[in-house]
């Protein structure tokens, strides 16, 4: 006869057996909308790899008798889960004693070593008890639940509210010869930059300087709550004022605790803990994280809500694309270079992404690539969107030549401000045509409340070419070389004041009102334009309320005011 004796397996008339894998010292803490809940695990070492871990939640007591009856939050959790997010991609790593653990509340101490961490987002009030079981690689449970030990006996009390990050470190703490350009003053108003970093699979955190904060995100941040992440913030001394910087870590644990998994900055194929379809989809979980990470900086540090901006390299800049450029609402400009604009294979972490075919979105309904599909975008909104100022090289292998003139195309017919330019570099060198688009449209020349003239059809525009990368020319742009000045806008009346340094005779522009904020053209209405050129006409609003005055002339050297106004 067996009997069970604190989770030591006995066995009557014979000798002690090994003891049954147990969970202890379990703890439920809740703060700003999240309930934390930690324990002992089952096992320390390599001893406990082989273990993988449940969380159950419920309004009672839960027990091993009711336990069929609680909420299962998680499952899946990797041993030695409150190791601090990216110093722990791999199982090596989780073991190294030498990597760190998390801080769960600010200025708090490191949890203990061999912790296991699970976070709940609360979407009800009340009170509530947590059990962890210990299961293995397949998800079977090999531990009982014990109240006091594997589960909660005193109830938390829970209230659904905003999340928030926890600061491990300020940035005056930290190390290094950048510090003193990259400490936060507490300055307010300050234009803030979302930076997207490249292909950074290995592991590591964010930013090397600035405030650093670790997160745990919500459900609709991965492919299970709680999923962590970091940020850091930095504000950089310049001439021309502060500015903040925004640094993110585009990396998610992966369930086989073997890896870390990058996401192209905007999400991945999978089946979410708690979906009720069996096919993977495709979940936008890493633009929902930006999104929420970018304004919650935005409001901690009082930067100016009308000038934030993003960009990024490479994957970066598909990033800067598939979420910056979607989201007027919140970004004045996106720079992406050497980015894809569209049919970017999606990452698998169920199933197989089937590149020609490509998937759903997590609706069930839209195709992934059509969500992804830049030129399609552009050409579908004549809103305002994000100015987009990118660039590439014309040998790139991976954001390919046709799809930069699609891409070119579809921003000239709807009129949106962009610019352009290229090289005739690979993906390593097509970078450095960025030096151009940061010299004739820095990031500080847009806010979202403050009116500018989008060109096109520029005669000094070089040759994109048919799409082989053989043919137009080698290097160039699209809508370079210009500045603008002293822009009214009102309702009645839009003027500007336009160069370009790059003319060296007579030169014409498309001239198109972009982001007004007081004039406001009804569709079908005519205006009348007029030049300090002497040239004058008249032009009618389209179907969106666009007003586009072709064949600006701009002389070399000179600026060219162009004023709208009502009447004929």
């Amino acid at each position: 006869m067996r009997y069970l004796l604190a989770g030591v397996c006995l066995l009557v008339g014979s000798a002690v057996q090994a003891a049954d894998p147990e969970v202890t010292d379990i703890r439920a803490v809740h703060r700003h909308g999240q309930t934390f809940i930690t324990w002992k695990d089952a096992a320390e070492g390599e001893a406990g790899a082989k273990f993988r871990y449940s969380l159950y939640r419920a309004e009672r007591p839960i027990t091993a008798q009711n336990l069929a009856e609680a909420e299962l939050c998680s499952r899946g959790v990797l041993p030695f889960s409150a190791k601090l997010y990216g110093s722990a991609f791999n199982l090596k790593d989780r073991l190294d004693p030498a990597k760190p653990y998390c801080i769960i509340e600010e200025g708090g101490k490191p949890l203990p070593a061999w912790s296991g961490l699970a976070v709940h987002t609360v979407r009800r009030a009340g009170k509530a008890y947590y059990a962890v079981v210990a299961t293995d690689e397949k998800l079977q449970p090999v531990s009982a639940v014990v109240p006091g030990r594997s589960a909660t006996t005193q109830a938390v009390e829970e209230q659904p509210g905003p999340i928030q990050p926890i600061k491990l470190y300020d940035s005056k703490e930290r190390k290094g010869p950048a510090v003193g350009n990259t400490s936060i003053t507490g300055q307010k108003g300050l234009p803030l930059h979302l930076t997207l970093h490249g292909s950074q699979g290995q592991g590591g955190g964010a930013g090397d300087y600035g405030d650093y904060y670790l997160f745990f995100g919500t459900p609709e941040m991965g492919y299970r709550d709680g999923l962590a992440g970091v940020f850091s913030v930095e504000e950089h001394r310049r001439k021309e004022g502060n500015r903040l910087f925004l640094r993110v870590r585009d990396a998610v644990e992966h369930p086989s605790g073997s890896r870390a998994m990058e996401t192209f900055w905007f999400g991945y194929l999978c089946v979410p803990q708690g979906a009720k379809h069996a096919e993977p989809r495709v979940y936008p979980y890493t633009e929902s994280q930006l999104l929420w990470i970018t304004r919650w900086v935005a409001q901690r540090y009082q930067a100016d809500p009308e000038r934030i901006t993003v960009g990024g390299s490479s994957s970066g800049g598909v990033g800067s694309n598939n979420v910056g450029f979607r989201h007027p609402e919140l970004f004045a400009a996106a720079f992406p270079s050497v980015g894809r604009v569209r049919r970017v294979p999606a990452i698998a972490l169920d199933g197989k992404f089937d590149r020609e075919q490509g998937a759903l979105m997590a609706d069930g309904k839209t195709p992934y690539y059509d969500h992804v599909d830049g030129p399609k975008f552009a050409a579908a909104h004549h809103d305002d969107l994000p100015f987009l100022g990118w660039a590439c090289g014309r040998r790139d292998g991976y954001a390919t030549w046709p799809e930069m003139i699609d891409m070119v195309k579809a921003m000239s017919a709807a009129h949106h401000g962009f610019a352009f330019s290229w090289n005739d570099g690979d993906h390593s060198g097509g970078g450095k045509a960025m030096a151009a688009i940061a010299k004739y449209y820095p990031a500080e020349k847009f806010a979202r409340n403050r009116s500018y003239p989008a060109f096109g059809n520029s005669s000094l525009d070089q040759k994109l070419g048919n799409g082989d990368p053989k043919d137009g020319d080698r290097e160039g742009g699209i809508n370079l070389g210009f500045d603008w000045k002293e822009v009214r806008d009102e309702a009645q009346l839009w003027s500007v004041a336009i160069a370009n340094e790059l003319a060296k005779a007579a030169m014409t522009v498309d001239v198109t009102p972009r982001r007004c904020q007081q004039f406001k053209p009804k569709p079908g209405s005519t205006w009348r334009w007029t030049a300090s050129t002497g040239a004058s006409g008249t032009v009618q609003a389209d179907e969106w309320g666009l007003v586009t005055v072709p064949k600006v002339v701009i002389q070399p050297g000179q600026n060219t005011t162009l004023t709208i106004q009502a009447g004929r």
